[in-house]
């Protein structure tokens, strides 16, 4: 009751992903409404699904569809494919569904590319958020020491830490350069205990939640295909863990997720 009172926003979602796995994209955003999740966020990985996540936004959809433009540090991206997100991140800076640049980041643990490569990238897309005062959306995996050391070189950046997979101490670092950290289903796995003590401890202005579907779908659903529907059993971990009342967490979570998708134009002075 509580959810569908409030509502819920998926802030990092691949509904392209989601349909080539079975389920087509406009049953899962009815079946997403159904469930009390108001807005999504489809998240762009190279030019192929930023060209996706901008159409389909501009579509008319059972929910509203917001999306970014990236370049995932996990894929090789030819520096012809990276020219082409340069201009898809021209054509889409002022269209009212772009949320920001990414998923953009480094990946140490299945990157195609070098580290050095993955830096490169990485702080040259954190450059261009600067200059179009848009947030980022980073991926960061097995690589905390390197994202923490390049984000503190970029301190007008801003944005989110997706699928947050560390522990409190180096969200609380995040949370003080500027981002979000935005708890995915792994929250409700139960050897996650670390995560599940950064979702316990952060404050709650500095929380958003994702299903990052088709993957990592939440406990009772691990293994399966995930979507937007499951995001309530990732809100409900967080009623558990936490001490505030599920009325509190739903009405800051969908404050926070707004707010992250209204920023671009306000990047740090």
């Amino acid at each position: 009751m509580v959810i569908m009172n409030f509502g819920l926003i998926d802030t990092h979602c691949h509904l392209d992903i989601i349909e080539k796995e079975g389920l087509a994209i406009e049953e899962t955003l009815t079946l997403s409404r159904d469930s009390g999740v108001q807005k999504i966020v489809q998240i762009g990985i190279n030019h192929s699904t930023s060209v996706f996540a901008r159409e389909l936004s501009e579509k008319t959809n059972p929910i509203d569809i917001h999306f970014t433009v990236g370049c995932h540090p996990a894929d090789q991206i030819s520096e012809v494919e990276q020219s082409q997100i340069d201009s898809e991140i021209d054509k889409s800076q002022n269209n009212p569904g772009f949320v920001g640049i990414g998923e953009i980041g480094l990946d140490y643990f299945h990157g195609a590319n070098s580290r050095e490569d993955q830096r490169k990238v990485f702080e040259k897309y954190l450059s261009r958020s600067i200059e179009i005062s848009a947030p980022v959306v980073i991926h960061s995996r097995d690589a905390a020491e390197d994202t923490v050391s390049i984000l503190s070189s970029f301190p007008r950046a801003f944005g989110v830490m997706h699928c947050f997979t560390y522990d409190y101490t180096l969200a609380k670092k995040f949370v003080d350069l500027g981002y979000y950290i935005s708890f995915s289903g792994i929250v409700t796995f139960k050897s996650a205990k670390d995560i599940m003590e950064a979702a316990e401890k952060l404050p709650l202005e500095s929380i958003l939640i994702e299903t990052d579907a088709p993957f990592l779908a939440p406990a009772p659903f691990r293994g399966k295909r995930n979507d937007p529907t499951k995001l309530k059993h990732i809100f409900e971990k967080l009623v558990e863990l936490r001490s505030e009342s599920d009325e509190r967490i739903a009405e800051q979570l969908l404050l926070n997720s707004n707010n992250f998708i209204k920023k671009i134009g306000l990047a740090h002075a």
